[in-house]
């Protein structure tokens, strides 16, 4: 593969757009003492009633103990209900509140919010193929970065 001498700034660019991107949302969630990094549990949670714990942690690509951690702080904010499946005892089947489903149309409209903010110079028909490539940058350094299975 042929590099150029620029090829390192894409990591310093996706770096401080994912920066300051965490930054607008932490402040748009801050009245509910939620953090960039606790929403989206939420809007998985909600689009997947009684998701499991471990289907959550495979859609995250993060660490169990992070999931974890994060899902104890949405039940102690009473946004999510953590139950012990009826079928499988290991199991922990995840829900939302009704504070929690209350809450989730405010956290669509604040994240729609964020994303318009950060493609408003982006033409309209770029948005779709914009998103597209940077799912497969993502995608790739979570395949770069995961252990290969022999």
């Amino acid at each position: 593969m042929v590099t150029s001498s620029n090829d390192p700034d894409i990591l310093k660019w996706l770096s401080i757009a994912n920066r300051y991107t965490r930054i607008a949302l932490d402040r748009r969630l801050q009245p509910y003492r939620l953090n960039a990094s606790m929403y989206y549990y939420i809007l998985r949670i909600h689009e997947r009633p009684r998701l499991t714990q471990d289907k959550l942690i495979n859609l995250t690509y993060l660490n169990p103990s992070n999931v974890t951690r994060a899902i104890n702080q949405l039940v102690n904010l009473g946004y999510v209900r953590k139950r012990q499946s009826k079928a499988d005892k290991r199991v922990y089947e995840l829900s939302l509140t009704k504070r929690g489903e209350e809450l989730y149309p405010e956290i669509v409209k604040l994240r729609q919010e964020v994303a318009d903010n950060l493609l408003a110079d982006v033409p309209a028909e770029q948005h779709d193929e914009l998103v597209a490539l940077v799912r497969q940058l993502a995608l790739r350094a979570v395949e770069n970065e995961s252990p290969k299975l022999n």
